[in-house]
């Protein structure tokens, strides 16, 4: 391998590091706009820890097209060099860039999402009334035979008893 190839191989490498912190600065980014008492923000290690498995997935994956799975102690390290350049020089610019998709692309998402869970929920609440305004009769009968024949049935054993 010539030193160009594993040049550029270090800066995909770098490129990638810069591409994780994005990713993960923006799915945290995306986690906290939501509101406080939603499920994904309840729910946001588990969130994360699963999209950092994807990530060093994709970053293997990443590795195995590049070098053929060969694996050089220098590419963690350009990988954590490429957090650190975005922690440093790219997070303005690329957080505000992240924030502007997440007000026209994620917002509106979960206002639709949150709105058709509404939707479903007052639907389904309208179904159970109906249900219930339906079975009330029947309920009302069988509460008051059920309670007819049980007090029978504790006279009938209350006679028994006594004789």
């Amino acid at each position: 391998m010539i030193v160009s190839e594993q040049f550029v191989q270090l800066l995909v490498m770098v490129l990638s590091g810069i591409a994780v912190g994005f990713i993960i600065d923006s799915v945290r980014l995306i986690v906290f706009s939501t509101p406080k008492r939603s499920s994904l923000r309840r729910w946001m290690m588990v969130f994360e820890l699963l999209t950092w498995i994807l990530l060093g997935g994709l970053t293997y994956y990443l590795l195995f097209w590049l070098k053929d799975g060969a694996w050089r102690a220098y590419d963690p390290l350009a990988q954590i060099a490429g957090i650190f350049l975005y922690q440093t020089f790219f997070q303005t610019f690329l957080r505000f860039i992240a924030k502007v998709l997440v007000n026209i692309i994620w917002r509106p998402f979960w206002f639709v999402v949150q709105l058709i869970i509404a939707i479903i929920r007052q639907i389904l609440q309208i179904l159970m009334n109906i249900g219930a305004f339906i079975l009330r009769p029947f309920v009302k009968i069988y509460s008051y035979l059920s309670y007819t024949f049980l007090k029978k049935v504790r006279f009938i054993k209350y006679n028994k008893r006594q004789q």
